[in-house]
């Protein structure tokens, strides 16, 4: 009876994975009539640590995003930032080349750790002991954290009209089932990245309106 009711509560416990709650406030288009019917141009880059298992982490220089070395997990989102930038704007904004542009925004985003600006910690003590308790068949404790800094910078006529920088940091427990694969961690990551690129990118923006 005892390794029934034991037997039970493992399955039970494996079968209970609570998933990360990334919270996202609710955030609306930059309305203002300084943006309407101006076209913006962007440029991002990045750096982070280097990424690898056996790599010393040190911190890589800022590079063009198209030329930096990226964790596979940064990768995936970093390339819809552009969508978030315009989504933060007035529909009548229109994409240009930084030649032919009203304003180039500047985005330089500084990760710190070499799986990226959003990465999931593997939290290796909770999740043995809860093994322990379930026979192995308990979930794995993971911690989602974001950890960077992200400046912004609004050019015009090659002179900066507004700048700002934000540090984000930010972690919510997270429970990974037997039967989830590894890259299902990648899911949880990219909301918490797109979550705080959104809330920087919609605050420079309002910020930034008065000064145009």
């Amino acid at each position: 009876m005892k390794k029934l009711l034991v037997a039970l509560m493992a399955l039970t416990m494996a079968g209970c994975a609570t998933h990360a709650n990334i919270e996202m406030p609710a955030v609306s288009q930059v309305y203002d009539t300084a943006y309407e019917d101006k076209s913006i141009s962007h440029e991002v880059f990045y750096s982070q640590p280097k990424p690898g298992v056996f790599t010393g982490g040190e911190q890589l220089p800022m590079a063009p995003l198209a030329e930096a070395e990226l964790s596979v997990a940064s990768a995936s989102v970093l390339r819809d930032l552009p969508n978030y930038i315009y989504e933060q704007l007035p529909a009548s904004v229109k994409r240009a080349s930084p030649e032919q542009a009203d304003y180039n925004l500047v985005v330089e985003l500084t990760a710190h750790h070499k799986k990226g600006p959003a990465y999931a910690d593997y939290e290796m003590g909770k999740s043995f002991g809860k093994d322990l308790l379930t026979l192995g068949f308990g979930s794995s404790e993971y911690d989602i954290i974001a950890d960077f800094d992200v400046a912004y910078k609004l050019v015009g006529d090659s002179e900066t009209i507004f700048e700002k920088s934000y540090t984000v940091k930010e972690s919510v427990d997270h429970e990974k089932g037997d039967f989830e694969g590894y890259n299902s961690l990648n899911e949880y990551t990219g909301q918490m990245l797109e979550k705080h690129l959104i809330l920087t990118l919609n605050d420079f923006f309002q910020e930034a309106a008065p000064h145009l």
